[in-house]
């Protein structure tokens, strides 16, 4: 359904009477998950606002409210609506995070190339002006929003000899990150052969436990096809004792792939049919002995 700029401005109005009554209810327990930077520079100070991005466009898609890109390329029409939030936040009847969230709404398909919108010429001296006042929005990955979130828990201690770097502290939680990425919010790279770091809570010098490819704590495990993998047990039948891995029964002389470590070793089944005993899987010249609940891998 198209929407022609007079509508585009009603849905706005209404999109801040929402935010102010519906959305967060209790206007004083409105949560915006922000990062506020100040920066400062010479003799002056400013304010960088960083969001994450899905938050403004989760909240876009709860007020159901879209601006068409072919109703915002058009600059004429663009004005208005910037002119209009612009207006709000003068009057205080918008707060920053709402006035961030209004322009989010009309620039995010433009990649905040109109920066022409703000200048005086468009939206007029006194408006430009109190846009310089305002703070700058920054629209962060989830990544790295939750990575900027963590790296500014990091307890820092100086002492005469060393300054200490220590973790947070998760008693419940525990982060993953790639290794390009812990490096881009601590400054410490691994060897190319870790894929996951692991801080740990806590630990002083921002000890990690570090994963490579093959021991991914995150992969999924990836069981070759048409085979079966499981704890191998023993069960009672008719016809006497067998194992079995899952449901599917263990024959002498079947193939089968035994957990070793972070790896799988491909061998034969061999059992003497005693309860007593240990299972053999012959792989060439050498045998390995199991014992019934060992993780094995048999065909399906």
């Amino acid at each position: 359904m198209s929407i022609d700029i007079k509508d585009a401005v009603t849905q706005l109005e209404e999109m801040f009477c929402k935010i102010n009554t519906q959305v967060f209810g209790d206007r004083a327990r409105a949560k915006w998950p922000v990062i506020i930077n100040r920066c400062f520079h010479r003799q002056s100070v400013s304010y960088e606002y960083q969001y994450p991005e899905a938050f403004f466009t989760n909240l876009q898609f709860q007020l159901r409210i879209l601006f068409p890109y072919e109703l915002i390329k058009s600059k004429s029409n663009r004005l208005i609506l910037v002119k209009l939030i612009i207006d709000k936040r003068i009057s205080g009847e918008i707060d920053t995070f709402t006035y961030h969230f209004g322009m989010f709404l009309i620039n995010r398909n433009l990649h905040h190339r109109e920066k022409e919108d703000f200048s005086e010429s468009s939206i007029g001296k006194k408006r430009a002006e109190f846009v310089q006042t305002l703070p700058i929005s920054y629209f962060l990955s989830e990544d790295d929003f939750i990575s900027a979130i963590w790296s500014q828990l990091i307890e820092y201690r100086g002492t005469e000899t060393r300054e200490y770097q220590r973790n947070p502290f998760l008693k419940n939680v525990r982060i993953l990150f790639s290794n390009e990425q812990y490096a881009s919010v601590t400054g410490v790279s691994y060897f190319s052969d870790v894929t996951w770091v692991e801080p740990i809570s806590g630990k002083l010098d921002l000890e990690c436990r570090k994963w490579s490819e093959e021991n991914d704590p995150m992969a999924p495990i990836r069981i070759p096809e048409g085979w079966v993998q499981g704890a191998i047990v023993l069960k009672n039948e008719s016809s006497g004792l067998r194992h079995y891995v899952e449901s599917v029964p263990v024959h002498a002389g079947s193939a089968m792939q035994v957990k070793f470590g972070n790896g799988w070793i491909d061998g034969r089944y061999e059992w003497s049919f005693d309860g007593k005993n240990k299972i053999q899987v012959h792989c060439n010249d050498d045998v390995v002995y199991i014992s019934e609940g060992h993780q094995v891998r048999v065909r399906g």
